[in-house]
């Protein structure tokens, strides 16, 4: 499990350029679950994420329609195992730690 948060915030940390949809789409789902049981992400990781949403036309689309995929469902599950420290300390040791509240 540990692995997968890993994974989830490296992909976020390179260039959203190179993301997929559906890697979008995990990462939405980790960052409702910040918003929703930890301090939520700073301004810049914020920014971050709708410039990534933008890209993939996502932005036009309401975030709770967003949050309803598959995807985005298990990455707020795999987020919540975790818990708000767990998920500071990998997003720590995964170089994301920044955008973190």
């Amino acid at each position: 499990m540990k692995k997968v948060i890993s994974i989830l915030f490296l992909i976020f940390s390179f260039n959203s350029q190179a993301m997929s949809p559906n890697e979008m789409y995990v990462i939405i789902g980790a960052i409702k679950y910040y918003n929703e049981s930890c301090s939520g992400l700073n301004l810049a990781g914020v920014q971050r994420m709708n410039k990534g949403l933008k890209r993939y036309k996502m932005d036009k689309t309401p975030i709770h329609i967003l949050e309803q995929h598959p995807l985005a469902i298990s990455g707020y599950k795999t987020a919540s195992q975790y818990g708000c420290q767990g998920t500071k300390i990998e997003a720590q040791k995964a170089g994301f730690g920044m955008y973190v509240n």
